[in-house]
């Protein structure tokens, strides 16, 4: 069965025993009203459970150690902080893994993404528009150093020279940094073999955080667990827009590799010599920090 208020839509994608031409709530009330016989509770239930389930991994993630940061825990970290008319901004690459296990948005806040066209660099670009959009609104922008660098590091100056004409000046934006293209890095382990290339995906360090404060911007550089709470209860109560700079892993991508792998010279090296295969979805995502 199909609901849509477009007849065009309904059946144009996948085939339907039922198709329904409507608004989907008050369909649903009408369906309901003719729906014969008692509701059983057994799918639910299964749903309940999976919810539950997948919940207690999602924190059982999180809580696992990392030197010096565990990823998944600063962004957990976020979720209960997060102001109730917020608007997100989410970058490309292995933060949107993050965010999808790890953050519960509030009803009512909307999320920035990309989605499938995985436009590199989004991040700012999007919490920019989105300020705009609503000024009385705080935005929080969610990014990796390679988003950051491909766009965000040049987007700061357009917050520089706006951020004081907002009826909101809350504007932070998280900087995971481990100095590496991770999400390249794991479709090259995942779909080349090669378990890394450093030459195309190793960063220059670059000051996020300095760089932040040299604009006349706030910078926060977290370095260790601790330091997680206090840095977004700070940048979500500022008098101007923040930056914080998470540091995470530098050494996971090597530390996750086989007993006995070394990295690849060239993505050939990788394919030849079979590399590692276990990507975002594979055995190595279930620790969560080993990925990089």
């Amino acid at each position: 069965m199909q609901i849509d208020l477009n007849p065009r839509n309904v059946g144009n994608r996948y085939p339907i025993e039922v198709g329904l031409v409507g608004d989907a709530g008050p369909t649903l009330r009408h369906l309901l009203d003719r729906v014969q016989g008692g509701r059983g509770s057994g799918w639910r239930a299964e749903v309940e459970e999976s919810v539950r389930r997948w919940r207690g991994i999602a924190a059982e993630r999180a809580a696992t150690p990392a030197d010096p940061l565990n990823p998944e825990s600063a962004i957990r970290e976020l979720g209960s902080r997060l102001p109730a008319d917020a608007q997100l901004a989410l970058d490309v690459g292995s933060v949107v893994y993050w965010y999808a296990r790890q953050l519960v948005l509030p009803p009512g806040v909307p999320a920035h993404v990309s989605g499938t066209l995985a436009s590199m660099g989004c991040g700012v670009p999007y919490g920019i528009a989105a300020k705009f959009a609503e000024p009385a609104r705080p935005v929080v922008v969610l990014t990796g150093d390679g988003g950051m660098q491909m766009t965000g590091v040049a987007e700061l100056i357009t917050v520089v020279s706006r951020w004081r004409d907002w009826a909101d000046l809350r504007f932070v934006v998280a900087v995971l940094n481990n100095g590496d293209l991770a999400e390249v890095t794991w479709e090259q382990r995942e779909m080349e073999s090669a378990p890394r290339f450093p030459e195309s995906q190793a960063l220059p360090d670059f000051p996020y955080a300095g760089y932040a404060e040299l604009l006349g911007l706030t910078g926060i550089r977290v370095t260790a667990p601790d330091e997680v709470g206090a840095a977004w209860d700070a940048a979500l109560t500022a008098d101007r827009p923040v930056l914080i700079e998470f540091d995470r892993p530098r050494r996971a991508a090597a530390a996750a590799l086989p007993s006995g792998t070394r990295e690849a010279r060239s993505p050939a090296e990788g394919a030849a010599s079979g590399g590692d295969r276990n990507g975002p979805a594979g055995p190595q995502a279930a620790g969560g920090v080993r990925r990089p």
